[in-house]
């Protein structure tokens, strides 16, 4: 008995050769979802809302009411140039201004409050800068015997109540009981509406029993006062809150992103450089935490308690419980990561891609887990892996490419143009490192893909494409899928045969077309808007039948007089199969 039988349906093995592929693997598979066992197209994306801003690369929601996917449109949503983007929520519990903090290549740091955004109030600059002159002292008055040597320094508060470094010191030798009066430093019209000035804070020094001089808390007035007069005991100051901000600035003007880590910390960098900020205090990045490392900074990722650094040489990892206490620690396997938008957190590691394939990094280990999956080279053509943008679905890795930005000028011929290449944006592939059967599949799209990256509120996969947001709704079972392509590994019969029959078994889902009601027997033939599906035979490398699915578990006759020692079977379909059966007569398919 010489038949063939595919049962359950799996994703492409690129990295094996057809041939000795498993019977149930795919030597192609293209926009399939093989989780149940049948073969089916993959979602289709589903408009969630136009982009209000044309050629915008990334959006942000803020629930309104609900947190679930349910309700995605019943929602603020912030937008933003740069695909780059990273928007975080602020850290402290129970912010009272529910403030949004984002980092991007291309502009400052900034922050703004939920009620600013939802009234299209321009956001500010994140920190708080130090008052840029010295304050002075005059002192009047007093009885005393003794004198005492003070030191004045003035910080300037957020509207949010976020403190900044202190000014430069003033000294004085004066009488304890005199009136100190101190002018303040007066800040820039611009610098108030730019970091969100509205108060100042006063400290002076008092001196310990042990010699060592310490601010403590004198006063707090409004941004716009130019003098305090400063009469309080010692005894009264000294029972105060000392300066908290000695070492805190705003985070570097040209930070590239940022990522939230456990105990209120943030992290970030530029370059070589990882910054992390005052823990619960975003607008805190003081420079004794800053740590540089070997190769340039591509992304961060968080696992657990972990801070996976994706770099342009070997990835590194920080722990630590506290950003003045951070080790580092540099992975041995040296696989840089190509793309930011690659980086996706998991339960089990960080992932990213790397040259050679996709990169897990876990409990201290780099690890390559498309190794025998893909070869490097498959990696690169199947792939722009320089552009990936990607996100977690399910328990598997989906990602697309995006453009690449050309420029608008030639050093070598003037009216030369660069346009901007999209070729990459149109592929894009699905990876489940945790399925050996679901394996690897390519995707596509007729819209080339702006960005992918998934709602932080509720996990859905999110995509731009042509200035519109949409969403991969898994858990509508009446969603739309794509049309797929697969076909099976290379079977060999022990001698050459010619298959003379054949049966698939499908279901038609609600979404498929109205079928055309005359079967075109056309060869070879493309799939139609009016067809189920096609099913094609390939003998020896060479296709020789198409066949058109019309009626589930119908018997379809192969041409005759020919032999072949190779066989494959290739499905471009919109239904939903669930097995194949061929056999080399109606008596032996009877069998199968």
């Amino acid at each position: 008995m010489t038949a063939v039988k595919i049962n359950a349906f799996g994703g492409a093995i690129p990295a094996t050769d057809s041939r000795v592929l498993p019977d149930q693997a795919a030597a192609l598979s293209q926009n399939a979802w093989l989780y149940s066992g049948a073969l089916q197209g993959v979602i289709s994306p589903k408009p969630v809302r136009p982009m209000t801003n044309a050629g915008f690369g990334k959006a942000y929601r803020i629930p309104n009411n609900y947190y679930d996917a349910a309700h995605l449109e019943d929602a603020v949503w912030m937008e933003f140039a740069n695909i780059d983007t990273d928007v975080l929520r602020s850290p402290v519990v129970g912010d009272s201004f529910d403030r949004y903090y984002w980092a991007s290549p291309s502009d400052v740091p900034r922050v703004n409050s939920l009620a600013r955004i939802r009234s299209a109030s321009a956001p500010y600059k994140l920190g708080v800068i130090p008052p840029t002159g010295t304050p002075t002292l005059a002192l009047t008055g007093g009885v005393s015997s003794s004198t005492e040597a003070r030191a004045y320094v003035v910080t300037w508060l957020s509207a949010f109540g976020e403190e900044g470094p202190p000014s430069s010191p003033v000294l004085a030798t004066g009488k304890p009981d005199a009136t100190w009066t101190l002018s303040l430093p007066a800040a820039a019209g611009a610098d108030q509406t730019d970091y969100n000035l509205s108060k100042a804070r006063i400290y002076r020094t008092v001196t310990g029993t042990t010699g060592t001089a310490t601010f403590f808390f004198v006063a707090e007035v409004a941004i716009a006062t130019a003098s305090y007069a400063d009469t309080l005991a010692t005894a009264v100051v000294s029972a105060n809150a000392q300066l908290p901000s000695t070492s805190w600035s705003p985070p570097p003007a040209d930070l590239q992103g940022f990522v939230s880590m456990p105990n209120g910390m943030i992290a970030g960098w530029r370059g070589k450089e990882l910054w992390f900020s005052e823990p619960f205090r975003a607008h805190a990045w003081p420079a004794a935490y800053t740590n540089v490392v070997e190769f340039p900074i591509v992304g961060l990722g968080v696992t657990n308690q972990t801070l996976v650094i994706c770099t342009a040489g070997y990835p590194m990892v920080a722990t630590g419980i506290n950003p003045s206490s951070i080790s580092l620690s540099k992975l041995s396997a040296f696989e840089p990561c190509m793309s930011r938008g690659s980086i996706v957190a998991a339960p089990e590691g960080v992932y990213y891609a790397s040259p050679n394939g996709l990169v897990l990094v876990a409990n201290g280990i780099a690890q390559l887990v498309t190794d025998g999956l893909v070869m490097k080279d498959e990696w690169s053509n199947l792939m722009q892996v320089a552009t990936m943008r990607a996100t977690r679905v399910g328990n598997g890795y989906f990602a697309f490419g995006t453009k690449r930005v050309g420029f608008t000028d030639s050093a070598f011929q003037a009216d030369a143009w660069q346009q901007d290449d999209f070729s990459g944006s149109y592929k894009g592939v699905f990876i489940d490192p945790t399925n050996q059967r679901v394996a690897f599949n390519s995707l596509t799209t007729a819209v080339p893909t702006t960005n992918v990256f998934n709602d932080p509120w509720s996990g859905e996969t999110l995509i731009i494409r042509d200035d519109e947001l949409y969403r991969l709704d898994l858990s509508d079972e009446t969603s739309a899928r794509d049309t797929f392509l697969w076909r099976s590994k290379v079977f060999q019969p022990t001698d050459k045969k010619n298959f003379a029959v054949m049966r698939v078994y499908f279901d038609v889902p609600p979404w498929a077309p109205t079928q055309n009601p005359v079967r075109d027997t056309s060869e070879p033939q493309t799939l139609k808007p009016d067809q189920y599906g096609l099913v094609r035979i390939y003998a020896d490398n060479r296709l020789v039948m198409t066949r058109e699915l019309r009626s589930s578990g119908e018997i379809l006759r192969f041409p005759s007089g020919f032999k072949a020692d190779f066989w494959q079977v290739e499905f471009e379909a919109v239904v939903r199969i669930m097995s194949f059966q061929m056999a080399t007569s109606v008596k032996e398919l009877m069998k199968v």
